[in-house]
């Protein structure tokens, strides 16, 4: 079977085609696309699934991992992230992850959103950082270095009605680099994610990777235009509802990314590879 998907790098574009072995969703990728984000894939709830706790409204999916924040239409126009770059373990086959904020695909089929990749295939581990709007193809920010242990921070804001920043800063390097496009989407939803992505169709296999934490998370509901005003991601306003996402296998039948509760404060949590989450950060 193959694939061919466009990747815009540094806002020209490059078109690569590679072989993917046939079978189900998941199937081990055998050469090198970097992808970004996707919409969130519900999955039912596996047999296995932990007793929800705290205040949030558990979710299963088989590609998120992490936390959203669901309200209604024209209500989120901002959202701010941190986190550490975390090393992608050696696999025999090609494993992908990715870790971003974002406003939008957990409720509807539209998304804006910018991160980072920690990926492993062709025998070495590869970083990047990307912006991206579905249903358009990822833009590698290719200016800016990542490496494994640099503290990375995602801002995404409507700067304007119907036009996004996407912004993505090595806090470690002090470099950053962004990008800016008319969208349209309903701002609906918030979310900070840990994710496997889609890569040529199919769902790739989860790099695995030691506990990522996203810690400051916020998101504001200012006029686009405006100044945000950040408030904690775990905080409802507005009757919105605080989701936290387990990510599940192919089959639903186990999960193999777990978010912890959120910290105290509710600006932040950790997520680890399998079916227990973490204690929270403090």
């Amino acid at each position: 079977m193959k694939w061919i998907r466009a990747l815009v790098v540094g806002g020209s574009s490059a078109v690569l085609s590679t072989a993917m072995a046939a079978g189900s969703a998941g199937a081990a990728i055998t050469s090198a696309t970097p992808p970004g984000g996707g919409v969130m894939l519900r999955a039912a709830r596996p047999a296995s699934a932990p007793v929800a706790v705290g205040n949030a409204t558990q979710e299963f999916s088989s590609n998120w991992s992490g936390y959203a924040e669901q309200g209604t239409k024209k209500q989120f126009t901002a959202v701010e992230g941190t986190w550490t770059v975390q090393a992608a373990k050696a696999s025999t086959g090609a494993t992908y992850s990715s870790d971003w904020v974002g406003i939008d695909g957990a409720t509807n089929s539209k998304l804006v959103q910018d991160g980072t990749e920690a990926d492993f295939y062709n025998g070495a581990a590869h970083y990047d950082a990307w912006t991206e709007i579905i249903p358009a193809p990822e833009v590698v920010l290719a200016g800016l270095s990542v490496q494994p242990g640099n503290k990375m921070e995602g801002i995404v804001q409507e700067v304007a009605t119907n036009k996004w920043t996407m912004t993505v800063k090595n806090l470690s390097t002090g470099k950053s680099a962004s990008r800016t496009v008319s969208y349209t989407t309903p701002e609906a939803d918030v979310e900070a994610i840990h994710e496997r992505p889609e890569v040529g169709g199919s769902l790739a296999n989860l790099a695995q990777t030691a506990n990522v934490t996203q810690l400051p998370d916020f998101y504001s509901t200012a006029a686009p235009g405006a100044t945000p005003v950040f408030k904690d991601l775990g905080v409802p306003v507005g009757g919105t509802t605080i989701n936290q996402i387990f990510m599940t296998n192919n089959a639903d039948t186990a999960i193999i990314a777990s978010p912890s509760a959120l910290n105290s404060v509710k600006d932040g949590f950790t997520v680890a590879d399998g079916g227990t989450s973490p204690p929270p950060p403090r």
